[in-house]
């Protein structure tokens, strides 16, 4: 869990200026960098294949239907 969030530190927080932002738009950014960019485009390499958690979880679906 903790390289999760030294990542996601490393790949979007830490590029922009997030010291005076709200709260709310921060969890904005988190929210839509995790829901776009992480689980839909990101390379993994844990996974077989390097897939994205996205279609990892589709291929997993098919298999066990």
């Amino acid at each position: 869990m903790e390289s999760f969030f030294a990542t996601l530190k490393k790949e979007k927080l830490y590029r922009i200026q997030t010291g005076k932002m709200p709260m709310a738009q921060v969890g904005s950014i988190v929210f839509r960098h995790i829901m776009t960019y992480h689980n839909r485009e990101r390379i993994y390499t844990a996974n077989p294949g390097g897939l994205v958690p996205a279609m990892y979880r589709q291929a997993a679906r098919g298999l066990a239907a």
